[in-house]
């Protein structure tokens, strides 16, 4: 069962929406055609966002540059004009997050209000100017950790793609969020900041942003943030790095069958995600896994072909503020459904190859061939769908936040396996938290996935404790990720903090003043978050994690 993190943080008016949502989820539940609505209680499916299953989209990346093109920053000073902008800014952070149901992604939020303050020489680059943006900057941050006003329960969940621009102003934007981040309170946790790596621009000593990289490297050993979108993988070399980003913890919106591709101006509308384990458990041979596998993938393909229908039927009213201000390069709810992505998701290919085969997948050549085989037939069959109705269906590799606990528990009531006893199921097709890989070893496993996951999927590395000293280690895993095909790479390790001294580090009891009273900082799935709000199938995930040793070289 979720959490009620309402009632943890201690929110009335969150308390009532908690409450109210769990009406509303099981109205929409029981107005669905029954064999969805049995799919999802019986834990074969899962459809996210019920609450807005046909009013609202997930997340989206907004087109920035159109929406503040037509905004002029008032104020008869520069200071004035600079201050107008951030207010701006989170005044649309605010409306949009209230008007769909996920994360938020800028593409580039450098470039984007290098652009804004560029237009008409609108701020002057000068230190007067640099050292108030740093000020707004900082208090940008600060409001986005302190900020609990998304449903009156939690924090805004907000990626900042950023590490491509090489103007003035988008430079130092880059540097003073990433130093602003790296020195700000331990105890902040957002946004999610993705540092796009590329040779020509920041990825060697010759390129002009090297020095960027440099600090995104210091802050990731100090604090897990920057994450990695790698523009040069093998599955991005195709694509504008400008218009490539992360939106959410992992989300990866760029064809498009409709349009211009890209993932500005666009997002993804719905997602179910599917239960591997359970068909493995219910087959007797791999030929029977893949019929219910193909058999399940129709039933997804339909929900999602209902959820796009309602939408297109149901949602202009909730829509209005989104196409009134070009948030989408879509005018209309019929529009929106060409646009965005339509995803098809999945959870535990771990356990359902073992479950199959009696081995991990990365431990016998086999498994690792039937672990390919499935996400591949799951790849094609969204690709079919794609060709022959031209809407932007996608594979993801699904964060798993609650459902890593949830078909968990709903399965082990019904079949006796050991895969059970851990009480969690594996994220996507990440390998599983104790394998005790070495960093190497587990990104090359995970690579082939991320060609096939073209809806959006990340692979981590984790540390037994905050490399701080040892930034290297971390550009050594990126350079090797990259050459062998990973597109989005991030780095975990424990991060405890007293709240009675402020000491930091890695630790049960504070070893400076002997509390108890700890805050642990842990990645969930894609977002840092206090482990004291993670669900029960995350939080025994937490237990089970063992480092990924660095090694010189993969096996």
């Amino acid at each position: 069962m979720e959490r009620d993190d309402a009632a943890i943080r201690g929110s009335f008016a969150g308390d009532i929406y908690q409450k109210g949502i769990k009406i509303e989820k099981q109205n929409v539940l029981d107005s669905l055609p029954k064999r969805f609505k049995e799919l999802h209680e019986a834990g074969y499916v899962h459809i996210h966002d019920l609450e807005g299953y046909d009013k609202v989209y997930n997340c989206c990346t907004p087109d920035l540059r159109t929406y503040f093109s037509t905004r002029d920053l008032i104020g008869a000073s520069d200071a004035a004009k600079v201050m107008n902008f951030f207010n701006s800014l989170k005044n649309l952070i605010t409306t949009l997050a209230l008007n769909q149901t996920g994360g938020i992604g800028f593409a580039n939020i450098d470039d984007d209000i290098a652009f804004v303050f560029h237009r008409y020489d609108t701020v002057r680059y000068i230190d007067e100017n640099i050292s108030f943006v740093k000020d707004c900057i900082v208090d940008l941050l600060n409001w986005i950790n302190t900020t609990y006003t998304r449903y009156c329960r939690e924090p805004y969940y907000l990626t900042f793609n950023m590490g491509l621009s090489d103007s003035l102003w988008g430079r130092k934007i880059t540097e003073l969020f990433l130093k602003s981040f790296k020195n700000s309170p331990m105890n902040f946790v957002r946004p999610n900041i993705v540092f796009k790596l590329n040779k020509k621009i920041n990825g060697t000593e010759e390129s002009p942003n090297f020095d960027l990289y440099k600090i995104a490297l210091e802050s990731t050993a100090k604090r897990m943030i920057p994450t990695y979108l790698l523009t040069e993988s093998t599955v991005n070399t195709a694509c504008n790095p400008e218009n490539l980003s992360i939106m959410g913890c992992r989300t990866r919106v760029y064809n498009n069958c409709n349009g211009v591709v890209g993932t500005i101006g666009r997002g993804n509308l719905a997602c179910i995600s599917m239960n591997l384990p359970r068909l493995a458990l219910e087959s007797k041979s791999t030929d029977v896994f893949f019929e219910r596998l193909i058999s399940l993938m129709n039933d997804v393909h339909d929900i999602l072909l209902h959820r796009s229908d309602c939408f297109k039927k149901n949602s202009e009213g909730y829509n209005d503020w989104i196409q009134r201000n070009k948030i989408w390069k879509s005018v209309s709810s019929e529009e929106m459904v060409k646009q965005g992505t339509l995803a098809f998701g999945f959870i535990g290919l771990s356990e359902t190859v073992e479950i199959l085969t009696d081995y991990k997948y990365w431990q016998n050549p086999t498994a690792t061939s039937l672990a390919y085989k499935i996400v591949q037939k799951m790849r094609g069959f969204v690709d079919e769908c794609r060709n022959s109705e031209h809407l932007n269906y996608s594979l993801l590799a699904t964060p798993a936040e609650m459902l890593s606990g949830r078909f968990c528990d709903i399965d082990s009531k019904l079949f006796h396996h050991k895969i059970h006893e851990k009480g969690f199921y594996t994220n996507s097709f990440h390998t599983e938290v104790d394998s005790q890989l070495s960093a190497f070893d587990k990104i090359k496993a995970e690579s082939p996935f991320h060609e096939l996951c073209n809806g959006g999927c990340i692979s981590y590395i984790e540390f037994d404790s905050a490399p701080i000293k040892n930034y290297i280690a971390i550009k050594s895993c990126i350079e090797f990720a990259e050459s062998v095909g990973i597109s989005y790479l991030g780095f975990n390790f424990p991060l405890d903090i007293c709240n009675e001294c402020g000491a930091k580090g890695t630790f049960n009891d504070c070893p400076a003043c002997g509390s108890s009273n700890i805050k642990r900082i842990r990645r969930v799935s894609g977002y840092l978050e206090d482990l004291a709000y993670f669900t029960k199938g995350k939080t025994l995930e937490e237990k089970a994690r063992l480092a990924n040793a660095i090694e010189e070289k993969s096996k």
